[in-house]
């Protein structure tokens, strides 16, 4: 598992794009790692960091493109964009945008120019038009009313007024064009990305976000879907007893169902062309939605309320997703306060859910608690020691009680034989981890690259916002990774681990 921003290439440009992404392939076909999860591409606000806050839920963000190779585009003018970001910081993304995109604009203007893609071009956009149109002209109002929510828009704009619709198209027609060409260099991009990864027999997973953010194309096309007077969060916890407030609209179930799920299905689709399995985030979500009302201090409810609707809810919203997923492979994200029924519904589908190994223990909170032995994990599950949400194993080593250490330590087999208060480092253990995971039966073992390798900078620190957020990259170029000893190394021992356990 590692994002795509958080690549980092020789021909590096500020952030991880898609060029970036076939020397991934690479490394991960070297370690004998078959899959590569990565986080939402959607595009976001140009300051936005989080990938789960999007403009759209279909668009790749421009600021994935790869921007060697581009027509139109020198290499004078790539190796200033490169020079510029060189010590810019991934958090400072309205930087890196701007850069990228003067780029972008230029490639662009050489295809209006020529014109010697147009019928390609024209072919993309007639094959994605149930998303592409309404995206582009979002993008192109965007930049007219200088990025103010599309709420703020002129009302015969916001609520959608055919003949004001007509109007914008004419009038923005340039700047449509820009957009939907920039999305045809995304996907063509990609579509190279995922052949050079099919002949390395490495499959790529992608992370389907629980809704678009409030401020996107998706729900000022589909106003009638949403519910813009509550906000989708988590009940009250322990680690929150206000809970949490995401900010994206809560999903009018009734009249999704009522349509057949014809947008989900649409984003199932779009995602079949991306990748050969796709993570559910919140899966929770989809059996029983938590939303508060706009105003502050507001009480949150389940919708639905009741645990039968909840199960036939969320029954349907699976189907519908397998229906549409074909040959890709989903998974479910259930982590969190999951009711039990939620898992036993996931199991009957064939859907397998998570087991992140430091959670799962036995008699929690009791003086013989342990942690589960991956040997005893359901073939049914997908196997890992974290997300992008939790710190790393190595972080984790480091802050654990020692009892807690202790216990995995037992587990693993590698308790000391008489009593000792002597740390034992994250270096003697990291493999023996890794190596009980990928000989556990669980169908899928995902492993975030910083665990891999023992690294202790994480992705995200939840119910934060700050520039430590979503602006972790790997600390050397990919292609320099392949070539130290030490990594070379690293990378031979992580192979055999994989192929001993018949991975």
């Amino acid at each position: 598992m590692v994002p795509l921003f958080s690549l980092r290439a020789r021909e590096d440009a500020g952030i991880g794009d898609i060029a970036a992404l076939g020397a991934m392939v690479e490394l991960a076909a070297a370690m004998r790692h078959r899959a590569i999860l990565l986080l939402p591409l959607d595009e976001t606000s140009p300051g936005e960091a989080s990938p789960y806050t999007a403009l759209s839920l279909f668009a790749i963000d421009p600021i994935y493109v790869g921007l060697g190779g581009l027509a139109g585009v020198g290499r004078e003018r790539m190796d200033h964009v490169r020079r510029a970001l060189a010590r810019v910081p991934l958090s400072d993304r309205l930087t890196i945008r701007a850069a990228r995109r003067e780029v972008l604009e230029a490639a662009f203007v050489h295809f209006t120019a020529q014109g010697s893609e147009r019928e390609t071009v024209a072919e993309f956009a007639a094959r994605h038009r149930g998303w592409l149109g309404d995206y582009a002209l979002f993008r192109a109002l965007k930049d007219r009313f200088a990025f103010a929510p599309w709420e703020a828009w002129p009302q015969e704009l916001r609520r959608r007024d055919p003949a004001a619709l007509a109007r914008a198209r004419a009038e923005l027609a340039q700047a449509i064009d820009r957009y939907v060409y920039w999305q045809f260099l995304a996907h063509r991009q990609w579509t190279e990305a995922r052949a050079r990864a099919r002949a390395a027999g490495v499959m790529l997973g992608g992370d389907l976000a629980f809704s678009p953010g409030r401020d996107s194309a998706d729900v000022w096309a589909n106003q009638e879907l949403f519910d813009l007077g509550r906000s989708v969060g988590a009940p009250p916890d322990g680690f929150n007893p206000q809970g949490q407030r995401w900010g994206l609209p809560a999903p009018r179930w009734e009249r999704i169902r009522a349509s057949g799920f014809d947008l989900l299905r649409k984003r199932i689709r779009h995602a079949r062309e991306l990748y050969d399995f796709i993570r559910v985030d919140h899966v929770v979500g989809l059996y029983r939605t938590f939303s508060f009302g706009l105003a502050p201090g507001s009480h949150g409810a389940f919708w639905p309320a009741a645990e039968p609707e909840q199960r036939a809810q969320g029954g349907a919203v699976m189907n519908a997703i397998l229906d549409e997923a074909g040959a890709m492979i989903v998974v479910a994200e259930d982590l969190g306060v999951i009711p039990p029924f939620v898992r036993a519904s996931l199991s009957a589908l064939g859907v397998p859910g998570y087991k992140v190994m430091r959670w799962e223990k036995t008699d929690e909170g009791t003086p013989t608690e342990a942690f589960v032995a991956p040997a005893s994990y359901p073939e049914l599950s997908l196997a890992t020691t974290g997300t992008h949400d939790t710190d790393t194993l190595a972080e984790w080593w480091d802050t654990a009680p020692p009892e807690e250490r202790t216990r995995m330590l037992r587990m693993l087999a590698l308790a000391p034989a008489g009593a000792s208060d002597a740390p034992v480092a994250i270096s003697r253990v990291l493999d023996a981890i890794l190596t009980a995971l990928y000989a556990s039966p669980s169908r899928i073992v995902i492993i975030p690259i910083q665990d891999l390798f023992g690294w202790r900078e994480r992705i995200n620190f939840p119910g934060t916002v700050g520039a430590a957020n979503w602006s972790w990259r790997l600390p050397v170029a990919i292609e320099d990774v392949r070539r130290d000893p030490a990594f070379a190394a690293r990378i031979e021992k992580l192979r055999n681990m994989a192929v001993r356990a018949g991975r």
